[in-house]
């Protein structure tokens, strides 16, 4: 394979990875005096950016980076040769922090990089929408699974913020999430009889997906709702209550907002 298209491979590895192998390989392709220009938004500032020399270059596909996880899932592109002698390399991501980035390289006569052009289009605002979107739902009711449970907010009874971990977050409609509450009498269920405000969240930084919720709790009484919770709730937070003596928990959600790697999210009730 060409010399060129490994050494923009090389580069491109080293930026979507974070690898210290991938970035001491594409350091043997860098020119002392390489440069690096950005434009765009969503990358390491607004507008456009310089960095010169070997050095600065270098750190900047080193580590993990704010942008790593949208660049690690991207659909890049193979290398496109352009009539200039440059090296083209794309990602159509479509829409959340990005809709596309674009890699161009030229190089010296040692056939290093001695030039990097990197533009980032920022994605559109998400569409308001009045509904949990389908593959939100997909992400909270795989969350425990994912090693990332959703996170609870509450006031307790002494008015006190409370944050927990609950696994057995599921969305139970359109609008709608459960949570099969163990404790029927215990401090999160008396809590919420008094102020049924509550707030959840949702993190998994790899992904570069954040979620929010904000809504209103009640718990339901009758045996087709608590079946319904229960049995939607994962395995292993079912055997925490063999019995079912605990409360089916539901939260009308009134707003949602934050970003995924399929674009942004926001819902509003009554939108």
């Amino acid at each position: 394979m060409n010399v060129r298209v490994r050494a923009a491979e090389a580069y491109l590895k080293a930026l979507r990875t974070g690898e210290m192998s991938a970035t001491e390989n594409a350091a043997r392709h860098l020119a002392p005096d390489v440069e690096l220009d950005t434009v765009g938004a969503h990358m390491w500032g607004n507008g456009r950016e310089a960095f010169k020399g070997y050095a600065k270059t270098l750190e900047m596909i080193s580590g993990i980076g704010v942008m790593t996880g949208v660049y690690r899932t991207a659909p890049w592109s193979n290398p496109v040769w352009n009539a200039d002698g440059t090296l083209t390399i794309t990602a159509d991501i479509g829409g959340g922090l990005l809709s596309s980035s674009t890699l161009t390289f030229s190089f010296n006569d040692q056939d290093q990089i001695s030039h990097i052009e990197q533009v980032n289009k920022g994605g559109s605002p998400p569409p308001v929408t009045d509904r949990i979107p389908e593959f939100v739902k997909g992400i909270v009711n795989s969350a425990l699974a994912n090693n990332t449970p959703m996170i609870v907010a509450y006031t307790d009874e002494q008015g006190a913020p409370n944050l927990s971990l609950r696994g057995s977050t599921q969305v139970f409609s359109d609008h709608q999430l459960s949570i099969w509450v163990r404790h029927a009498n215990g401090g999160m269920a008396n809590a919420l009889k008094k102020n049924p405000r509550m707030a959840l969240m949702y993190r998994d930084p790899p992904a570069r997906t954040n979620l929010t919720f904000e809504g209103r709790a009640h718990f339901e009484t009758g045996e087709d709702v608590r079946n319904r919770v229960f049995e939607l709730a994962p395995e292993v937070e079912q055997k925490h209550d063999p019995g079912r003596i605990g409360a089916a928990l539901i939260i009308d959600i009134d707003r949602l907002g934050g970003t995924t790697p399929r674009g942004g999210v926001r819902m509003v009730r009554g939108s």
